[in-house]
């Protein structure tokens, strides 16, 4: 028996040592080109026959890997970088060194994420769908207001300049945001509003914009319900570098040239210059840039009467196509400009040593811009304002962010940053409202080795506001001849998560986390509970959040489940809007309560290589359920003892309508290749299909002296169930060719599907639609829905849009050809809101970088 043993031990011993010898290590770094750091997560895999397992690189970048044979192909991949493939042949040795550069590619760089996780992390890892707009995109396209930067984003449209995510909100006249927008993490929102300040943020000074897509609120609380958008700004890199743009643009007059808002001879004009300046002073990061921006725009104010005094001649109007308007009648006609911006930033940031900084960012905005909420009529007042209907503003808004990072012992970090906005608003129709911000967050990072390096965060947050002005009143100053009180917000919160990855490879990620907040409005201080006699609102809930995400080294793909909940608070402008546009009025809901909802994805990423062309494909499956949704709904909402006029008892106002899901598929493909040697190409298409319903379409959410109304009596087209203001599908498509790395040529285009449901008096209350009652049809009063149903349905197909651009670089500097709505198409993505003719801009890019020729020679 003892021999028998033995024998079998001193086979194993000769069989492990044969496989020790016929084994090779490889080992090194994988770094990125540029910044020289280590491409933490990038793959190492070998291309041989012989069963070798590949290496995922570690946080500094180191490998090691095990081969079987002693020459073979090693290809080193890191997504939107650069594949790298090496010959490695071990001759007389067991182990090699080999230390890789990468370089980012175009179309495909994949950024470091903070929005999903408050946290780096790369996007293949997520457990929930993210995309990104980087640097080049925003200059390359001349983009100069957040609002602008989504044109080759899936699944998310700008629609009057509110956010739609997946379908997850409809029109609410700019209140109550369901996307949180921030910049560096910390919210850019108009705290009475609950409005994206679009054009506030620095686009001149971005380094990529990230955009997280479904229920955020565990991370980024009320405002992130379907998804969150995270501007990152740039600090200096390497040498100091100084960037110069100046642009300038036309709009073209609109196809039908009837529907012109403006006189035979004279161009409405864009245009507008930004100077960047970033550099490093030792242990000071510096930042410096200003901007001014000038928008005639396209749309402009005509008095009804000089277009129809009547049904009769405004059909006869349309019918001959008579000019719109008479410029010799200068009293009816006045010219809208449509925003003057100056905006000026900066950002420090001190390095006191490799574990601590700290530093002080800013950014000042002053702005003169109107905002227009109707068009005169469906036809010939397409590009005109109902009288009454423009809002004339100056905006003087600025924020301040202090922060402080230390990196501590024992793998741990804490951080701590805070935000002072202020935002002064002097509007025409005693619609003037002034509002503070404090925000503050504490942040704790800890890895946890012994478990496995388990990634705890965990943090704090505390955001006070304080707004005032009639618009936001509640009530009318009319009525009470008493001044109007300011209201206050408050919210604190206490959030943690828990991630860690799993297997010998570590490609399996689990994560879970919870938040708990509490929220408030009031008006007098000192109650932290629901008060009904001093208006306090109270509310407090808790949420959760779980995902998963397992990548397959060898095929590069990688699948990812989530589940996260989220809430809203209504904000300050949602319950207490008090305004007049035209005729319609904008009236309070002191008792809307919060929304909640619940969402879950299951989606897939898929890297591949096909004739040349490197590429990514993914496709995410969405559900999303709330309860008591907030809509926002037009009907007569005045008594008769209000407004004895009964065609002035009709306004907006916010509801909560009970239960909606929202399911859906968001899909995209990116990649780029060559043809030959002088040309490279890049390819972005997504597709989005969403299908928002109502879930009890006979509920009541609120009742008058004479009617109910719910889902089926104030919607439009009830077929389906779908909600209101809902685009269904989304197509956007982007290629760009470029010669010789000097000229490029690209087009792009987006389809939008009509919103198939809206309001159902947007009808009712058109003057040229037959079911409309006979006080409509036979009122000498213009009404902006006049000729809505006939227009919509000409545009029942839906609106495509195309877009060009082309560049030269000669030296550093670019100039630039970009027309939007190239073959302008007159069309409007929500109801009685006009979108763009088409834009032609020039632009021109110089940028200077300290110790090298002002117009170095160009290597190609």
């Amino acid at each position: 028996m003892n021999k028998k043993f033995l024998l079998i031990f001193f086979f194993s011993l000769v069989v492990l040592a044969t496989q020790a010898q016929n084994t090779y290590t490889l080992k090194g770094k994988v770094i990125d080109a540029q910044t020289k750091e280590g491409l933490w997560g990038a793959h190492v895999i070998p291309d041989c026959k012989d069963g070798s397992v590949g290496a995922v690189c570690d946080e500094d970048g180191s490998y090691i890997l095990t081969l079987k044979s002693a020459e073979c192909n090693v290809n080193f991949h890191f997504l939107g970088y650069e594949t790298i493939t090496k010959t490695v042949s071990f001759k007389g040795v067991r182990t090699m060194t080999i230390n890789i550069e990468l370089a980012t590619t175009a179309q495909l760089k994949n950024g470091v994420e903070v929005t999903a996780q408050r946290y780096e992390m790369k996007r293949d890892e997520s457990v929930s769908s993210i995309e990104y707009v980087g640097s080049k995109y925003i200059q390359d396209n001349n983009i100069t207001s957040l609002d602008d930067a989504f044109d080759q984003v899936g699944g998310l449209v700008i629609v009057d300049n509110e956010p739609q995510m997946r379908g997850g909100s409809g029109f609410s006249s700019g209140m109550g945001s369901r996307v949180m927008i921030m910049m560096d993490e910390m919210p850019v929102m108009r705290v009475d509003a609950g409005r994206p300040a679009w054009n506030l943020i620095p686009m001149e000074n971005i380094e990529q914009i990230e955009i997280l897509k479904g229920a955020s609120s565990v991370l980024y609380g009320s405002s992130a319900i379907t998804g969150a958008i995270n501007v990152r700004t740039a600090y200096p890199k390497g040498k100091p570098e100084t960037k110069v743009s100046l642009y300038t643009g036309m709009y073209s007059r609109p196809k039908v040239d009837y529907r012109c808002s403006w006189e035979k001879g004279t161009v409405p004009l864009t245009g507008g210059f930004s100077v960047s300046h970033a550099r490093k002073i030792k242990k000071l990061d510096l930042v410096l840039s200003v901007e001014y921006a000038h928008d005639d725009g396209f749309v402009n104010y005509c008095d009804a009467d000089s277009i129809a005094s009547s049904k009769a001649s405004l059909y006869e109007d349309w019918m001959h196509g008579s000019s719109s308007f008479d410029f010799d009648d200068t009293s009816k006609y006045e010219k809208l400009v449509k925003e003057n911006r100056v905006r000026a930033n900066f950002g420090t940031r001190y390095n006191v040593n490799e574990n601590m900084s700290f530093g002080l960012n800013g950014n000042f905005m002053y702005s003169k811009n109107v905002m227009t909420h109707f068009w005169l009529n469906a036809d010939n007042g397409m590009y005109n304002v109902y009288p009454g209907s423009v809002t004339k503003m100056r905006d003087i808004m600025f924020f301040v962010d202090p922060f402080f990072k230390y990196y501590a012992k024992n793998d741990q970090v804490h951080s701590l940053k805070a935000r002072i906005m202020y935002s002064n608003n002097f509007a025409t129709g005693d619609q003037d409202s002034r509002s503070e911000m404090y925000y503050l967050e504490y942040q704790y990072a800890k890895k946890f080795k012994k478990a496995g390096n388990l990634q705890l965060f965990t943090g704090a947050v505390g955001q006070f506001a304080r707004s005032q002005g009639n618009v936001f009143s509640g009530v009318s100053i009319l009525d009470t001849g008493q001044p109007i009180l300011p209201k206050y917000s408050g919210n604190g919160a206490v959030y943690v998560q828990l991630e860690k990855k799993f297997l010998r490879q570590e490609n399996l990620t689990l994560l879970a986390g919870g938040r708990y907040e509490y929220y408030q409005i009031f008006e007098e201080f000192g109650h932290f509970l629901a008060d009904p006699e001093s208006g306090n609102y109270v509310e407090a809930k808790p949420v959760f959040r779980a995902g998963i995400n397992y990548n397959i080294v060898r095929s590069f793909t990688f699948f990812r489940a989530s589940f996260g909940q989220g809430y809203r608070f209504p904000s300050i402008g949602e319950r207490y809007l008090t305004t007049k546009v035209g005729i319609y009025g904008f009236y309070p809901n002191p008792d809307l309560l919060s929304e909640t909802s619940w969402n879950v994805e299951l989606g897939v990423q898929q890297m591949f290589k096909l004739l040349g062309f490197k590429g990514c494909f993914d496709i995410a499956w969405y559900y999303q359920k709330y309860n008591n949704y907030v809509e926002f709904f037009l009907g007569p909402w005045l008594t008769a003892e209000q407004e004895p006029r009964p065609f002035y008892r009709y306004g907006f106002k916010f509801f909560n309508t009970g239960q909606a899901r929202i399911m859906g598929v968001d899909a995209n493909i990116a990649g780029e290749g060559n043809i030959g040697k002088k040309v490279k190409y890049t390819l972005y298409f997504a597709y989005s299909y969403t299908n928002p319903k109502v879930i009890d379409t006979n509920k009541i959410f609120t009742s008058t002296m004479t009617n109910d109304y719910c889902y089926m009596n104030t919607s439009s087209d009830t077929s389906g169930q779908i909600m209101k203001y809902r685009i269904e599908h989304m197509l956007k498509l982007d290629f760009n060719f470029k010669f010789f790395d000097l000229f490029s040529v690209g087009m792009n285009a987006q389809y939008y599907s009509l919103m198939k449901n809206v309001d159902n008096f947007f009808y009712t209350m058109d003057r040229f639609n037959e079911e409309a009652p006979r006080a409509v049809r036979g009122s000498k009063q213009a009404f902006p829905f006049d000729g809505l149903q006939a227009y919509r349905e000409n545009h029942r197909s839906g609106t495509w849009v195309w877009g060009l651009t082309a560049n030269i670089e000669l030296w550093n500097i670019k100039l630039s050809v970009l027309v939007s709505n190239l073959f302008n198409k007159e069309y409007s993505l929500r109801p009685m809101c006009p979108e763009a003719p088409r834009l032609t801009t020039i632009q021109l890019v110089y940028k200077f970088v300290e110790g090298e020729p002002a117009f170095p020679k160009r290597k190609h």
